[in-house]
């Protein structure tokens, strides 16, 4: 955890948080493209890559942080400082740190380029599911001989 300390001559809130996220990513070895990449901002609606320029703007000071990249820094990453006596968490008063949503479920495709024809009993398709603790496997086959 980054501790800016009063000690240190006045400063504004952005230059502590600048400061501190900084020294995070220094730490942990994480280029700013890559926290982009974790924290979900790499590209924006029209697909440019803006989310590494975003993350160095506030290490180089230029921009003030908003409530969104703070909550994503400190729910996704880790990130965490103190300053002027107050702690930016995303712990919770007892200590834990908040359960991340979950990915949503992907749709998979697949192509399958010959004629399957079911109704005339020309084809067969096999699907095996098997169930673990926290998974699904699925199996699909499909045979498509004399179709």
């Amino acid at each position: 955890m980054a501790i800016v300390s009063d000690s240190d001559s006045p400063q504004s809130f952005s230059s502590a948080f600048t400061k501190a996220l900084k020294s995070f990513l220094e730490e942990r070895d994480l280029g700013q493209s890559e926290a982009a990449r974790e924290l979900g901002i790499e590209t924006t609606e029209e697909g440019k890559r803006k989310g590494g320029a975003r993350i160095s703007s506030y290490c180089c000071g230029r921009a003030k942080p908003d409530a969104e990249i703070l909550y994503l820094l400190c729910a996704k990453l880790g990130f965490n400082f103190e300053y002027n006596g107050f702690r930016i968490t995303a712990e919770t008063l007892n200590g834990k740190r908040p359960k991340s949503a979950e990915q949503p479920a992907r749709q998979l495709t697949f192509d399958f380029e010959r004629q399957f024809n079911l109704t005339r009993k020309q084809g067969v398709v096999t699907v095996k599911v098997r169930r673990s603790v926290g998974r699904i496997d699925v199996s699909l086959a499909l045979d498509a001989k004399g179709a």
